[in-house]
């Protein structure tokens, strides 16, 4: 049986106007997504179960104190929330879904946030997943499809580059002259994978290039225009071998936790990326991982890794994905492991590593 974490919060401490955060869903009510979001059911599942993982208690029964939106700075609530913790001798929770890097000023808390950097992390601070929908089950109908190894890997990718031809470098150039000189380090690392592994004979691309201004648009498409875009996202991570995953404006990636759900290997690109349970979870085991700084080297690092595997090594990195996801990574998931990262005496049930 296991065990739930005790936790204590209260409406009163929610600012006025902001959403409550989703572990709260089984307990205060489902909140769902704007009408035209894709990923409307994204907690449906965590929803439905979370209770038998939380339990809302009085202060003085619980293990900790959870701050019930997102963090925000100056904000009132979480500074009384914070006060209360530590008058009680008990840590607060506090979730940052944002792509900011901004400093949380507080000691006597266990932050999870999805955008800040390894080399500037503080102990308190942990990583959480961007989360999409579960390809898988809403894409797939929930069958696994492994893909076999051929001698050359496909690599996948679809969406934003900084350039792919001289004609959109000109454009981009025109952005960046008009934007001060400044260049998005995501779309340049992007690009400069693209191009090399398109120019590559090691490996074989399968990339979808999306304007930045056709996607920016799609926003104000129909839901079924949208819908379109992602099915062919979808389809083109999983017609690959490895889908390249960058970080977007924070320093983070949706794509990575998506790759994952749809049983595929991330060939992840480290900008000095905290990546969720870290502590615990060997992600070098899971993932094809290359430092930013060999960029310059992609196609022969994807070369060298695949020639080493088996067809059943390569079967096995795919399943493994989908156990990670599940078990860690999915919103459920990672709502049941939250608490090896708080500081507690008593004893639960889950999986102790990966």
């Amino acid at each position: 049986m296991i065990q739930k974490l005790k936790l204590f919060t209260d409406r009163e401490y929610l600012p006025k106007g902001q959403r409550y955060i989703p572990l709260l869903y089984p307990f205060w009510g489902f909140l769902s997504e704007p009408p035209e979001s894709l990923d409307y059911d994204r907690f449906n599942e965590y929803a439905a179960v979370g209770g038998s993982l939380f339990e809302l208690v009085p202060l003085p029964e619980a293990d900790a104190l959870l701050f019930p939106s997102e963090w925000r700075a100056g904000c009132p609530e979480v500074k009384a929330m914070a006060q209360l913790a530590k008058e009680y001798g008990k840590v607060l929770i506090i979730f940052y879904n944002n792509d900011s890097y901004e400093e949380i000023p507080l000691e006597n808390a266990i932050i999870f946030r999805t955008s800040f950097y390894a080399s500037r992390r503080k102990p308190n601070e942990f990583a959480m997943p961007g989360w999409s929908r579960d390809f898988l089950k809403s894409y797939l109908q929930g069958q696994i499809r492994l893909r076999d190894k051929q001698a050359l890997p496909v690599i996948g990718y679809t969406g934003y580059v900084d350039y792919y031809n001289p004609l959109s470098y000109i454009i981009n150039l025109g952005r960046r002259i008009k934007n001060g000189g400044r260049a998005h380090l995501g779309a340049h690392l992007r690009g400069k994978a693209v191009r090399l592994l398109s120019e590559s004979q090691m490996v074989r691309g399968n990339f979808l290039i999306r304007d930045r201004s056709g996607s920016a648009m799609a926003r104000c498409f129909s839901l079924r225009k949208n819908e379109v875009l992602r099915e062919e996202y979808v389809r083109n991570i999983v017609e690959s071998d490895y889908t390249l995953v960058v970080r977007g404006g924070g320093n983070f990636s949706y794509r990575l936790y998506e790759v994952l759900s749809c049983c595929r290997i991330p060939l992840f690109v480290n900008t000095d990326c905290v990546l969720p349970f870290d502590h615990i979870i060997d992600w070098k085991r899971h993932i094809l991982w290359l430092e930013a700084k060999d960029i310059g080297a992609i196609a022969s690092k994807v070369a060298e890794f695949h020639a080493k595997l088996s067809n059943k090594e390569f079967h096995n990195l795919q399943l493994n994905a989908r156990r990670l996801y599940e078990g860690w990574i999915s919103p459920t998931g990672f709502y049941s492991n939250i608490h090896r990262c708080l500081p507690l005496g008593r004893d639960f049930l889950a999986p102790s590593s990966c």
